[in-house]
């Protein structure tokens, strides 16, 4: 299996339990890709020509069984990687992805065992997404976002979609995972919520809080 039939199986895999659905639509592929409608088709044919996808025309794919091995053995040398990179190196939460993407290719799982192990058989990885053991069992994949909130509640960031543009704006904002913030005011005309921590107070665009996960806390 190339690299390109690994990012596809692992990009599926993350989209059906982040979306908490069992298909999905190769639209939503060729959207998170940037490909085009056409080249995703045809990996999609490619993939279940060696059995690691069903299609069902008009409906979506998901993965086979021997495709989630492949998606839950490559999502979790690269969340490894990640951690080692950012506890280990000094790299930034933002910058760890392309890397962790090049290693999770390259590495046995021996070395992934070893490593794991040598970073304290870690649960999440810096962007808060959960590391599957080697059974493929991990924590729930965190879903509510800060966009499902109402005006008073207080929440707690866990996890934050892997994209660099993002990354870099939230440390621009000082905003990490695990602080509490207080839903002050939602406009969804003009496509803002605000939100408070201690006597600080942030307008985020609604398209940032949808990609802000976590949980609902007692105020």
């Amino acid at each position: 299996m190339n690299r390109a039939e690994e990012d596809y199986i692992k990009t599926i895999y993350e989209l059906t339990t982040q979306k908490n659905q069992s298909l999905i639509k190769t639209n939503e592929l060729a959207e998170r890709f940037g490909y085009t409608d056409q080249s995703v088709n045809e990996m999609v044919k490619r993939l279940e020509g060696k059995k690691l996808v069903s299609f069902i025309p008009y409906k979506g794919l998901s993965l086979t069984t021997k495709g989630k091995q492949v998606a839950i053995r490559m999502i979790r040398s690269h969340r490894i990687w990640e951690v080692f990179l950012t506890e280990k190196l000094g790299f930034s939460w933002e910058s760890v992805h392309e890397d962790a993407e090049m290693l999770e290719h390259a590495t046995s799982d021996q070395v992934l065992e070893k490593l794991y192990h040598y970073l304290g058989d870690p649960i999440h990885c810096q962007h808060g997404n959960p590391i599957p053991d080697l059974k493929g069992k991990m924590e729930p994949t965190t879903n509510l976002s800060l966009a499902d909130l109402e005006v008073h509640d207080v929440f707690e960031i866990t996890r934050v979609l892997d994209f660099k543009e993002l990354l870099v704006y939230l440390n621009e904002q000082n905003i990490k995972l695990y602080d509490h913030y207080q839903v002050i005011e939602k406009d969804l005309f003009n496509g803002i919520i605000k939100i408070k921590r201690d006597s600080e107070e942030k307008t985020i665009s609604m398209k940032t809080a949808k990609m802000l996960f976590g949980q609902k806390v007692n105020s």
